[in-house]
């Protein structure tokens, strides 16, 4: 097992243990709820700049942003607050256990996604890691290709994600043969 491994360990086993003390509820309304947050942000973002514009004239220049992290947050709390609350009663049932052991699941995977997407970023900057580190390991190779190979999955389904990646690309590709030179 390499140093490399142990990391990928430790992290993995931290999303692990936040999924469990979470639940698969909460998590899944977490993410549910960070889509339909940006979503209904960007959806009000200008009705909330006019709403601030009328108390905050000096600021004008950053009224969208401001709106869109307050309309934001107010979405995302909400549905967390109330997800909590049914937690709670979830718990309290035969099922709780299973989601507790069913959001240890979620948070691991989760936690895989974040690892290869940081992976596939730092790949995208042109960062390399030494080949003779990954050659010891035995879950670099598994995890690298977990984000990739979702978002690929997705893209088909959604294609938002696919021309999302694509903008991402296009700005990151100039950056990284800026570095380079």
């Amino acid at each position: 097992m390499s140093a490399i491994d142990i990391i990928i360990l430790i992290l993995l086993a931290i999303g692990a243990y936040s999924g469990y003390k979470r639940g698969l509820f909460i998590g899944i309304l977490s993410i549910v709820a960070f889509f339909i947050g940006i979503i209904l942000a960007f959806k009000f973002m200008h009705w909330g700049a006019e709403m601030l514009a009328q108390q905050m004239e000096s600021l004008a220049f950053m009224l969208p942003f401001i709106s869109f992290v307050i309309i934001f947050l107010l979405v995302t709390i909400t549905i967390r607050i109330c997800a909590y609350m049914v937690k709670k009663a979830l718990d309290l049932t035969l099922l709780g256990g299973f989601d507790n052991f069913a959001g240890a699941l979620l948070g691991l995977l989760k936690w895989a996604f974040m690892i290869s997407l940081l992976i596939w970023a730092a790949r995208s900057f042109g960062v390399d890691i030494p080949k003779k580190q990954l050659s010891k390991s035995d879950l670099f190779p598994v995890i690298e290709p977990f984000a990739p190979f979702l978002v690929d999955g997705l893209s088909v389904i959604t294609p938002v994600i696919q021309d999302a990646v694509e903008r991402i690309n296009e700005l990151v590709i100039p950056s990284a043969d800026a570095a380079a030179d």
